[in-house]
């Protein structure tokens, strides 16, 4: 169960840390590392972005179309 603030995609990618520091092989504030942490950062918020945006999309749909459901 996903922690209070923490949405289900961001739950799924895991520990950013672990994933970064690639088993202990990319020390922490390493160039490598931080750039890793900031491409997680928008892999997640991406991700987040399409998630709302078909909920919304859905949303859309059955205020649009009220008899099909």
């Amino acid at each position: 169960m996903p922690r209070r603030g923490r949405s289900p995609i961001a739950e799924s990618m895991g520990d950013d840390d672990q994933y970064c520091q690639g088993g202990g092989k990319v020390a922490v504030g390493s160039p490598e590392y931080v750039a890793c942490r900031k491409d997680r950062d928008v892999q997640r918020q991406n991700a987040e972005a399409r998630t709302d945006r078909r909920q919304r999309d859905l949303g859309e749909y059955m205020m649009n179309n009220p008899d099909r459901h």
